[in-house]
């Protein structure tokens, strides 16, 4: 093991068939191998549980990678410590990054709360769509179903009307 590496979970949460042999060989130098299942949310798609050992930086440097690979909803919570980083992809949304504390929650500092009430402008609706984006909600909304697809088969994507 490299010095600073921690330990890390990747679930692909989903993937199409046709991504599979790409997230592959952004994991062939993890030496980890794969076992991709079917999943019931997104037809013809599979996904994937990983945990391995990465630095800070090439964590951020493999979610942003996976995010480019284009339909690919998945999700990495990195230990540092005590602490942690989480990251969350999704198609549309892009890369969602968070720092965790012990607990596993979004910690936000005092610089970005004061740089959201200053956002704000006083504003409280604008102040708490501000804040629900700095604390991912958007992309925690969309993994949610395949959190729960997990642990009961009688999970259901619903997605917008258009």
């Amino acid at each position: 093991m490299r010095r600073g590496q921690f330990g890390l979970t990747l679930s692909v949460h989903a993937c199409p068939r046709g991504l599979v042999a790409q997230i592959d060989a952004l994991l062939a130098s993890l030496s980890l191998t794969s076992s991709w299942l079917e999943q019931d949310l997104i037809p013809d798609n599979l996904s994937a549980d990983f945990s391995f050992k990465l630095t800070e930086d090439e964590a951020a440097e493999l979610a942003s990678n996976l995010c480019a690979l284009g339909p690919v909803y998945f999700e990495m919570n990195q230990r540092v410590g005590r602490t942690g980083v989480l990251f969350m992809g999704v198609p549309g949304l892009g890369v969602y990054r968070g720092e965790l504390n012990e607990s596993g929650s979004i910690m936000l500092s005092e610089d970005r709360i004061n740089l959201l009430v200053d956002n704000a402008g006083g504003n409280h609706r604008e102040f708490m769509r501000l804040l629900r984006v700095s604390l991912g909600q958007s992309w925690d909304d969309v993994m949610e179903p395949f959190r729960g697809a997990k642990l009961s088969n009688n999970v259901v994507l619903l997605t917008r009307a258009g």
